[in-house]
């Protein structure tokens, strides 16, 4: 059986970082990174944006490890986005609800303008 391959690249901007993942988000492929996501430092301005444009696929797994990470950053009251462009990962986010939760976007500068000024979901991280 292949191991499919799932990268994650961290880029530290002058108000933010951004988290870009590539691959599958899959349960049995997400283990490390979830290890690494989890210990990565909240010193940022704003908030993180989350790059999902090379995300080939994600499941449950994946949107669990999105929002545990969401909610050590909401202790550090910092703000996530996600940028998503193909629409059968949007169509996923839309079933899941996690796009009611978190602002999606289509660009790293609309996703950087909404962890600046804010943006209210229809479910609070608490209710989802």
């Amino acid at each position: 059986m292949d191991q499919k391959k799932i990268a994650m690249v961290i880029d530290t901007k002058s108000d933010y970082i951004l988290i870009a993942f590539t691959g599958d988000l899959e349960y049995g492929s997400i283990e490390e990174i979830k290890i690494e996501l989890q210990s990565l430092s909240l010193e940022t301005k704003h908030g993180y944006i989350i790059d999902m444009q090379k995300v080939t696929n994600i499941d449950s797994t994946g949107f669990g490890m999105i929002v545990n990470f969401a909610k050590k950053v909401s202790v550090k009251e910092k703000k996530i986005a996600i940028i998503v462009v193909d629409d059968f990962i949007r169509n996923l986010f839309a079933i899941s609800q996690v796009d009611k939760v978190f602002p999606i976007t289509k660009s790293e500068e609309r996703a950087r303008q909404i962890i600046k000024e804010g943006w209210l979901g229809e479910l609070s991280l608490s209710e989802y």
